[in-house]
């Protein structure tokens, strides 16, 4: 998997897995995945449970947007390691979105107001500067939100299964 790839893979060495492993995870979504007792934005359901895996997927736009643990599935691996492989594509889908949109509002600003075609031709880079933007905004910058949150949403899952092993 690539740096811009929006699927993840790890594992979790812990002293111990407790035998009801996937049952404490499973109580951890359905309580409330981010903050226990709040599900509020962070709405998920576990869609696959056994005794030594589990999978849970983000349900609504706002908890897929949000934090981007759209899809996980964990398992057992041994009687100290927890391994995953996560998915935020459907985060990445809203992030590309979000930066189309955005270079499309800068588009249209310079269609709609007036003068602002003459005051980007008055400099001899100004059409080069707006052209820029709007590659970045609209076809680079999406990537580089995978990129950033490539680093975060493992730690994001590593953190919740460590809490739900613990308690």
């Amino acid at each position: 998997m690539g740096f811009f790839s929006p699927s993840y893979d790890g594992a979790i060495d812990l002293a111990a897995i407790p035998d009801d492993f996937a049952e404490r995870i499973a109580r951890r979504v359905r309580t409330g995945l981010l903050v226990p007792g709040r599900r509020a934005r962070a709405d998920y359901v576990v869609q696959k449970q056994g005794p030594d895996a589990i999978s849970f997927a983000a349900r609504g736009f706002w908890t897929a947007y949000n934090v981007g643990l759209n899809e996980v599935e964990l398992r057992r691996d041994g009687r100290g390691r927890v391994v995953y492989h996560g998915s935020f594509r459907r985060w990445a889908m809203y992030a590309a979105i979000q930066g189309f949109a955005l270079a499309l509002v800068i588009l249209l600003g310079i269609l709609v107001l007036p003068d602002a075609q003459s005051e980007i031709s008055r400099t001899s880079w100004g059409w080069a500067f707006v052209g820029a933007l709007l590659v970045f905004f609209g076809l680079l910058w999406p990537w580089f939100l995978v990129a950033m949150q490539r680093r975060f949403v493992p730690r994001a899952l590593e953190r919740i299964v460590r809490e739900s092993m613990a308690a």
